[in-house]
């Protein structure tokens, strides 16, 4: 009996400490507006950029009601690109993207996503329900604004929230999407991350943590976001983009999603020495020598 006992203390110890776990890894990972500060501030460039280049602030109602902001450099052109950030950051932290595409001649709309910048919302899905506010953000666009093409370039969670919408229905305007340094699946990321950063074994601490996600956005951290499923469904051309030296979304999530899309008109880029979001600085002209031939396969002129 006392062995019993004991073996139950240990069992319920062990439930104890993994819900804990759970419910903090929910409230730092997802929880937005934590003062993280993962991608840092801006440089003086892009700063400078941003406060003498004219531009408008921008909103858009959400399918669940929150309010979301997204910064508009209207370049008078009707071929526009929409920026897609990567986690805890905002629209702002696009600029370097935002700069390059707007002096190639293209309008830039590069978005807060939900609880992020001026946006709505406390707290991400990374990319489940974002892919929704991206398309919006098409639609508005193509409505309000007379859009012609539309190309969407996300970065990290930002590449993930266009990947997951490649398979959604779409505004026509769409015509491509450029994903640099997604991951194939949150849940991957986060079996992944745990292991790696956290150093405990995912589980149970993810079935709690799906459990979590269920009762507070109605989405599961275990099915939802997952990248491989959408693509290998895209309704447009994709250009995949990843950093062969990348330890945070590891590089080997970038043959996973590239071969998982079954289109014939997908393209892969792979950018030697370039560490998690650094392909753009390690080879900036490789880099912009493929996403601007890659956009300007598929604009309509």
């Amino acid at each position: 009996m006392f062995a019993l006992k004991k073996i139950l203390g240990i069992i319920a110890f062990i439930a104890a400490a993994a819900t804990f776990s759970a419910a903090m890894m929910y409230k730092k990972y997802l929880k937005t507006g934590n003062g993280k500060g993962f991608c840092g501030k801006l440089s003086d460039e892009n700063r400078n950029w941003l406060d003498t280049h004219e531009h408008n602030d921008v909103y858009l109602i959400s399918r669940d009601n929150y309010c979301l902001h997204a910064l508009m450099f209207d370049n008078n052109s009707d071929d526009w690109v929409i920026l897609v950030h990567g986690y805890d950051a905002d629209g702002t932290h696009m600029t370097t993207y935002a700069r390059k595409l707007y002096s190639e001649g293209y309008s830039i709309l590069s978005i807060d996503q939900r609880g992020c910048g001026l946006s709505g919302d406390n707290e991400t899905t990374m990319g489940h329900l974002e892919k929704f506010d991206v398309i919006d953000w098409a639609e508005k666009l193509t409505r309000e604004y007379n859009a012609k093409n539309i190309a969407f370039l996300g970065v990290s969670m930002g590449a993930a929230t266009v990947m997951l919408a490649s398979s959604e229905k779409m505004p026509e305007t769409v015509k491509c999407i450029i994903e640099d340094c997604g991951y194939s699946s949150v849940r991957e990321q986060f079996e992944y991350s745990i292991a790696k950063i956290v150093h405990l074994p995912p589980y149970p601490m993810l079935w709690i943590c799906s459990i979590l996600t269920r009762i507070q956005k109605r989405w599961n951290i275990l099915k939802d976001a997952d990248c491989t499923r959408s693509v290998s469904d895209a309704r447009v051309p994709i250009l995949f983009i990843h950093g062969d030296e990348d330890d945070f979304v590891p590089y080997r999530m970038h043959s996973v999603l590239y071969n998982a899309c079954p289109r014939n008109d997908k393209q892969i880029l792979t950018v030697r020495n370039a560490k998690h979001t650094e392909a753009v600085s390690v080879e900036p002209e490789l880099y912009w020598n493929t996403v601007l031939s890659f956009i300007r396969k598929y604009f309509i002129k």
